[in-house]
């Protein structure tokens, strides 16, 4: 073969090669919205957002808000559950901002393993965090790092950085008692009170006070969890 061909062979050569990497990159690096990852500083996406939404709000287990709160507002949750993750920046984020600010209601997290095992992993990090009066901002950066139902998102390294997130929280106390079995006591407790309330979807949420009690289920608007509050308080 000439060099002229051999050059030619060259070129096409590398062309072929350019076009595969080119495949391989837009096949593994599509659409990624629907993956959580970590950021590559090993930080959790999104935990300024919620401390900043929490400050200065009473935590206690599972609860944020006035311990002495009129109303009490109970999500049943699925860490994996997507509906629950706009939840959390819809209604919910709407709930903190106002009466549970406000100290007209509190706001009680009970998380869920319906989906799988992922969500079992999860809703015991949560608990930890929760021996830690953290709960629901854990759950609540949680869902701004959520990834596919079942697909392994639910990572050691991820579930760290949640924790390592949020100041106060002592983090070698935090990854011994996710793995306790006080935590699984937690979430088996929690799915024995979502039976016992009627709840067979996520999220729903159980509000009560002094006016009564209202029970919302799925995608619902933040104006109507708020009208809730108010025509039970």
């Amino acid at each position: 073969m000439s060099r002229r061909a051999w050059l030619i062979s060259g070129a096409v050569l590398a062309a072929i090669i350019v076009v595969v990497v080119a495949i391989v990159v837009s096949v593994s690096g599509g659409d990624s919205s629907s993956s959580a990852s970590t950021p590559s500083d090993g930080s959790a996406s999104g935990a300024a957002e919620v401390l900043a939404l929490t400050k200065g709000i009473p935590q206690s287990g599972f609860a944020i808000g006035k311990p002495s709160a009129p109303v009490t507002v109970k999500e049943f949750l699925d860490p994996q559950c997507p509906v629950c993750e706009k939840a959390s920046t819809g209604a919910v984020a709407a709930l903190v901002k106002g009466p549970v600010r406000a100290g007209e209601a509190k706001l009680v997290v009970v998380p869920l393993k319906f989906i799988g095992s992922d969500s079992v992993t999860a809703s015991q990090a949560i608990a930890a965090a929760a021996d830690q009066d953290r709960g629901f901002v854990y759950s609540d950066i949680m869902f701004r790092n959520q990834g596919q139902e079942n697909s392994g998102w639910v990572t050691p390294d991820l579930l760290k950085s949640i924790a390592s997130a949020i100041p106060g929280v002592d983090v070698a106390a935090w990854e011994k008692a996710s793995t306790a079995q006080a935590a699984g006591d937690a979430v088996f407790a929690a799915s024995d009170e979502a039976t016992a309330a009627g709840v067979n979807a996520t999220p729903t949420f159980v509000v009560t006070g002094p006016g009564g009690k209202k029970t919302l289920t799925g995608a619902i608007p933040a104006a109507e969890l708020l009208s809730a509050v108010t025509a039970v308080s």
